[in-house]
């Protein structure tokens, strides 16, 4: 269970539900790396991830929704930079 994230829909198949609970993973560690990185990690962030969890974004899409949001908000953007 994310506490991040929605919880699965009720109807999703074995095959989907392995995609989803696939998909939420990498969205966590994304997650992760972000929450030490961004100040703060807004809900912004955890809605784009929710969408590639959910299957209706690639995690392409969801990254570079990431990065316009980032450049959008360059005071959330912290250590991020490269160095």
């Amino acid at each position: 269970m994310s506490s991040y994230f929605l919880s699965q829909p009720p109807h999703l198949s074995p095959e989907q539900r392995t995609a989803w609970n696939r998909r939420q993973y990498v969205a966590e560690c994304a997650i992760t790396f972000l929450a030490n990185k961004a100040q703060p990690l807004d809900s912004a962030i955890i809605a784009h991830l929710q969408d590639f969890v959910a299957g209706s974004a690639t995690l392409g899409q969801a990254i570079g929704r990431i990065v316009d949001h980032f450049a959008q908000q360059p005071q959330d953007f912290g250590t991020l930079q490269h160095h």
